[in-house]
């Protein structure tokens, strides 16, 4: 269900759940997507199973995430681009934990679909 939409001949903005909205655009539509995920167990957003930021564990987030790259994959254009805003995250909140290497990890898992 897309909640607001603005589209031109130059762009197109939606908002809505993502997996929602890609699922209804054609393949090979998108010549640049730009989001920013939910920084794998950092926020909570909200608890709907569907909240990509409501995983018990950031492994189960990167089982979630996949479909979205799968999707943009499928909607990306050849040649055009995905720019992921994301950062290293914290391992725990206890003060002494170690940095995720959150960025490497949606690399590889883009590299990967």
């Amino acid at each position: 269900m897309v909640i607001d939409q603005k589209i031109t001949d130059q762009y197109a903005i939606y908002n809505g759940d993502c997996i929602e909205v890609m699922a209804s655009l054609k393949s090979g539509s998108v010549h640049l997507s730009i989001y920013s995920p939910p920084f794998g167990g950092l926020y909570n957003y909200s608890s709907s199973e569907r909240d990509l930021s409501n995983c018990a564990s950031y492994e189960q987030f990167f089982e979630h995430y996949e479909y979205v790259v799968k999707d943009l994959f499928r909607l990306t254009m050849p040649g055009r681009v995905t720019c992921v805003h994301c950062m290293d995250v914290p391992s725990g909140n206890s003060g002494c934990d170690h940095l995720r290497d959150f960025p490497g990890d949606i690399i590889r898992m883009h590299e990967r679909i």
